[in-house]
């Protein structure tokens, strides 16, 4: 399926759910307004004419008193006298206006109601898909109008959202309370009666409920301030005292760009390249002023050259010429503001995947595509903006120095990548940290092809970047040979060590007078951000390797899952008696062989069906074992790899777990039919069915066997970490 079709029919589902459950809502008014009693609009009219039929049935009565019987529409007889007591009643309650007349009137009032706001819901959603198109066409005339836009429907998206919810509540609940009517109109109650009562009024209370529910909500989230959340940095504040080489370097760039120098310079190991004037907060827990903020990796400049770093640092600055740092800082409440909103709708955790969210699911579904929306105009802007800021950085140097720069950083991404997860997840370090570690495995592997990473983005903190093949077309560099080669260079620089951010020592052994001329305080930064990221990432393993082996405790032994037959088998041995005994007795008094054949070929499938399901209860129905489980009487273990996630639901004593398989995977044979295991192979859905779990509660066996697959994969992971399991 192409991109264009998936989208279509992404596109087909929202609409779907959109309108479709509004229509659902109007079709059920439809059909309880076809169902509805004639209201009574005159009343002593029907008096009158219930008040003849009494007349009559008295007439009745009088030839026949006592025995008098009358007959109905379908040929049933009735005693007179209690025909005669239900008009009596009927009466009565038409001259007190009781229930009766009532609920007869409220029916197709009700009903009205519910089609009236199922109505209102679909305009509403036919409204609220217009508008949205045309907010989405707005924004992409202008940045400008982008921003006015999506404030203008950030401020109208929570009245929309509560609109809808309460159009759909206000459709649904006089629905239950219509079925509600025809009970009440009784004049005595079963059981069942008063549980359906109970149920619908209960609901339709509920509904209400919730309906004020969301107010408050949307209103709470629309009180909170809008604020920009400080970005989380790893990484160390550069001065001009500590390095001034840098800062010198920064200026001169800047002074080319005419884009005014940043006021703070942030250096680090785990970030690539980035301008912001959002809040900073570093990793050690202290907040930048507010400001510009440049932010260069050492990793990277290990290995580019000087024009090559003016040009990425031309490109960064680039960005405040065009303002495009300030507008991210303003986008982001947006994207805030609508996802409280979402959250305040929905009801958050509780009520997801719940009967609740089918009616709140065209509220929250309208916000998604808001923030869609919202998401492709900035992601529009955001390329452009990319593709001018590759303009400023040429124009410091070239435009081969930035095509240069982005080949060689996608080259280098890959060894960054690895070194950082090294020291991240498995504590290694090498001499150096992760700039050593870095070197390494370019000295060991060389620089990977730029080639391959052509479709790839570079990773940033608020913005989208354009693939870098669209990058350097517009440029105008072809990829040549003597690109690519630079690219793949595998020699490093020095601009470290001239910037003093490193010492000499750890690059390289040449220890000149020049590398004793570097300020004293920039000599030891690599190491002291060596130091901030192992701190980090022996906290964060620790704290990971104690929940890791946490869950991989939860299942160590093999265990034997059997299916609880009780039930079904004394079900139908008592059925086989019932039907053997009955053809006894029917034998007995001579009547027709073909009903005790009937009852003993009933009473032998009955007992078949109870030999079947003690059958089932004898031999395991799964072994959970450590690498995988093994289902009925098949020869080898279903993998716990190859599971993605679980399923289960549970009705008349029979546990389905349904199991989603990863792509490719098939389950082997397990030696039983469909009613007990089927797989779907077009949804890779692997449905089990027992008919409950011996000796164990479902709930106990859903979690029994979560925790089994859970404890493989903290094993897989706790393998991949360096740790013995």
């Amino acid at each position: 399926m192409s991109e264009t079709d998936k989208k279509w029919l992404a596109l087909a589902k929202r609409w779907g759910v959109l309108f479709g459950i509004p229509l659902l809502m109007l079709a059920i008014g439809i059909w309880q307004w076809s169902r509805a009693d004639t209201p009574i609009s005159d009343v002593g009219a029907k008096i009158a004419e219930y008040q003849q039929v009494v007349r009559e049935l008295d007439a009745i009565e009088a030839q026949k008193p006592g025995r008098a019987t009358v007959k109905d529409s379908e040929g049933k007889e009735y005693p007179v006298r209690l025909v005669k007591q239900e008009y009596l009643l009927a009466i009565q309650d038409l001259q007190t206006q009781g229930l009766n007349v009532t609920t007869r009137n409220l029916q197709p009032l009700l009903a009205g109601i519910t089609m009236a706001f199922s109505v209102l819901a679909l305009l509403w959603s036919a409204l609220g898909v217009v508008y949205q198109r045309g907010m989405g066409a707005k924004a992409l005339q202008s940045r400008e109008q982008l921003l006015a836009t999506f404030q203008k429907g950030r401020k109208l998206l929570p009245t929309y959202m509560v609109v809808m919810v309460l159009l759909l509540f206000g459709a649904a609940i006089p629905l239950l309370v219509y079925e509600m009517m025809p009970i009440l109109r009784h004049r005595n109650y079963s059981k069942g009666d008063m549980k359906l009562m109970f149920i619908l009024g209960g609901l339709a209370l509920f509904l209400l409920y919730s309906g004020c529910k969301v107010l408050i909500d949307v209103w709470k989230a629309a009180r909170k301030p809008l604020e920009n959340e400080p970005i989380e940095v790893m990484g160390q504040t550069v001065s001009r005292q500590q390095a001034p080489e840098l800062w010198a370097f920064v200026d001169r760039v800047a002074t080319k760009t005419g884009a005014g120098m940043p006021d703070h310079l942030v250096v680090g190991l785990n970030e690539g390249f980035f301008v912001t004037e959002h809040p900073v907060q570093l990793a050690n827990g202290s907040l930048l002023p507010q400001g510009r903020v440049l932010y260069l990796p050492l990793p990277y400049m290990a290995f580019l050259n000087a024009g090559e770093v003016a040009a990425v640092i031309g490109h960064e600055l680039g960005h405040f010429i065009g303002e495009d740092t300030l507008y991210s800082q303003r986008f982001s409440p947006i994207y805030s503001a609508t996802i409280h909103h979402l959250v305040a709708i929905s009801g958050g955790e509780r009520h997801e995947g719940s009967w609740m969210d089918i009616l709140r699911r065209p509220a929250t579904l309208f916000g998604e595509m808001f923030l869609d929306s919202f998401h492709e105009a900035v992601r529009y802007w955001s390329r452009k903006r990319e593709l001018a800021a590759d303009a400023v950085g040429a124009q410091v140097v070239s435009p081969q120095a930035v095509a240069s720069s982005l080949l060689r950083i996608s080259a280098l991404a890959p060894h960054v990548d690895a070194a950082l997860q090294s020291n991240w997840d498995r504590g290694e370090t090498v001499e150096g940290g992760v700039l050593g570690h870095v070197r390494q495995l370019v000295a060991t592997q060389g620089m990977t092809d730029p080639s391959e990473h052509l479709d790839q983005r570079q990773a940033h903190p608020t913005d989208t970047h354009p693939e870098l093949a669209e990058r350097l077309a517009a440029l105008g560099v072809p990829i040549s040979p003597e690109l690519l080669a630079r690219a793949m260079d595998a020699q490093g620089s020095q601009l470290l060590q001239e910037f003093g951010l490193e010492q000499r020592s750890a690059a390289t052994p040449d220890h000149n007078a020049a590398s004793q001329a570097l300020p004293a305080a920039g000599l030891d930064m690599n190491a002291s951000l060596q130091d901030e990221l192992s701190s980090a990432a022996a906290a964060n393993r620790s704290a990971k390797l104690a929940e890791l082996r946490r869950i991989a405790a939860l299942a160590k032994d093999e265990v034997v899952i059997y299916e609880r037959s009780a039930f079904m088998v004394g079900l139908f041995v008592f059925l086989a008696l019932a039907c053997a005994v009955g053809g006894f007795f029917v034998f007995q008094a001579q009547l027709h062989l073909g009903v005790v054949a009937g009852l003993l070929a009933g009473a032998a499938g009955c007992a078949w069906f109870a030999k079947v399901f003690w059958q089932d209860s004898q031999s395991p129905a799964m072994l959970l074992q450590s690498g995988g489980v093994r289902l009925f009487k098949a020869q080898e273990p279903l993998p716990w790899s190859a599971i993605d996630d679980f399923q289960f639901s549970q009705s008349n004593h029979m546990l389905t777990v349904t199991m989603v398989l990863e792509e490719g995977v098939q389950p082997p044979a397990m030696g039983v039919g469909k009613r007990r295991a089927q797989f779907r192979k077009k949804k890779q859905r692997l449905a089990v069915s027992f008919k409950g779990i011996k000796k164990m509660k479902n709930q106990a066996f859903v979690e029994l066997l979560v925790d089994h697959w859970r404890a493989y994969h903290a094993r897989q992971e706790l393998q991949r970490m360096g740790e013995q399991v």
